[in-house]
């Protein structure tokens, strides 16, 4: 597998704790087990957690997880959002690029989410003039969206020092030296639009939908 640490293809040794019995269902036995290892690259922790159906071991003492039904890591972060199918794929996919090169490559994470803060500015907001300074300022002035999210957006130029460099303003795509702590920051950033942008509503989506059929069930209104 690719280390989330170092962004190298290694094979993992996992320790693996016993199973922690969730639930039992048609005569079944679902339980969990967490299982951690040092990447033998960069020497750093990943811990990850699976579930699936238990039976004893080949000895009838203990019990384990015969047939893996999912698993994730689940550190170091590797994806923020429980809601990830709400975002188009064509973003998703530079996101998660970005936070797997991050400790790696701070410059490489920064220049993809610049280029895919670009991108939503422009696709999502209408937002579209020649540099990202620019683009960062018009957004910034938006009264339509919460000033959290403005001004998060808009410390994307301070905190980058955008409009004194002319690669990162004008080729946002481009691998260039970055301030401690701007692509920390960018990919917060990328985080808070994805919820507002697409996790939020269609979460609002949902209630009103399941508040409509209890209204409907009442003989009342719908909402609107």
């Amino acid at each position: 597998m690719i280390c989330p640490h170092c962004s190298t293809a290694v094979k993992f040794e996992w320790n693996i704790t016993e199973p922690l019995q969730v639930q039992q269902t048609d005569n079944k036995k679902q339980g969990i087990e967490i299982f951690y290892g040092e990447c033998p690259n960069c020497g750093k922790l990943v811990v990850g957690i699976q579930n699936g159906s238990l039976k004893f071991d080949h000895i009838g003492v203990d019990w384990k997880i015969d047939e893996i039904v999912s698993e994730k890591l689940i550190y170091p972060k590797t994806n923020s959002f429980q809601n990830s199918s709400d975002i188009p794929k064509k973003y998703l996919e530079d996101y998660e690029e970005a936070v797997k090169v991050l400790s790696a490559s701070p410059k490489a994470s920064a220049a993809l989410t610049r280029r895919l803060l670009q991108n939503i500015l422009r696709e999502e907001f209408n937002i579209s003039e020649k540099s990202l300074a620019k683009e960062i300022e018009i957004f910034s002035n938006r009264k339509d969206i919460p000033t959290h999210i403005t001004d998060a957006v808009d410390a994307v130029r301070q905190v980058g020092n955008i409009a004194a460099h002319p690669t990162k303003d004008l080729n946002t795509g481009e691998i260039v030296p970055v301030e401690k702590g701007e692509a920390e920051w960018l990919i917060e950033v990328i985080e808070q639009l994805f919820d507002f942008v697409f996790v939020q509503p269609k979460k609002l989506k949902k209630r009103k939908q399941e508040l409509n059929l209890k209204l409907d069930k009442l003989g009342k209104p719908k909402m609107k």
